[in-house]
């Protein structure tokens, strides 16, 4: 059935404010290359990027996402730098998700960061959202790109503004469902009209 779209909202592409903290859970969109398949290549094949989605799960901006391409290979000096930097940022989250200090380098700390790419997905932590001025657009108008909102930061037990976060379970894929504990619930009767 057709739907009258006249009188729907106009869009909203109102930047958040710069600054703004929230609380994100991480989503890996999986390339197919680097370790298990996870990283993207670049169009010119000189680099391999973990490509993430950033969902704020709180706050006046819980739905909101941003997206971040982190490279972590390449074959130039400044992919080597960008990598350094990224995994910097992936640190960061791990030590905002799971309550480590920055400068904890004791033996369980480590074994906590010691971390496949995988482990990233579905994983909550604290950010600081930043504004990037919009770019030059390659079509010849001289007009530049709606600036975008950016991760400016991870908050680590360290800051201030940090507090704990819920680390959901990792998704199972839906198979190989677990057994039900031992005296809980018990099954379902199957209603009368369904006899």
């Amino acid at each position: 059935m057709p739907y009258d779209y006249s009188d729907a909202p106009p869009p909203q592409f109102e930047v958040i404010p710069h600054g703004t903290t929230a609380t994100f859970v991480l989503h890996i969109r999986a390339g197919d290359v680097g370790e298990d398949g996870l990283l993207t290549r670049s169009k010119d094949g000189g680099c391999e990027m973990l490509v993430s989605e950033l969902a704020i799960v709180d706050g006046p901006y819980k739905g909101r996402k941003l997206f971040e391409r982190w490279i972590l290979a390449g074959t130039t000096d400044g992919h080597a730098k960008s990598a350094d930097i990224n995994r910097s940022t992936l640190k960061a989250i791990l030590d905002s998700a799971l309550g480590l200090k920055p400068d904890d380098l004791s033996p369980q700390a480590r074994a906590a960061r010691t971390v496949d790419l995988k482990q990233f997905e579905g994983m909550s932590f604290i950010g600081r959202i930043g504004i990037e001025k919009g770019r030059p657009r390659n079509d010849g108008s001289g007009e530049n790109w709606p600036d975008k909102n950016i991760l400016a930061g991870v908050v680590t037990p360290d800051k201030r503004d940090w507090h704990p976060v819920e680390q959901l379970p990792p998704f199972n894929g839906g198979g190989g469902a677990q057994a039900a504990p031992t005296g809980t619930a018990s099954p379902i009767a199957r209603p009368g009209w369904a006899s």
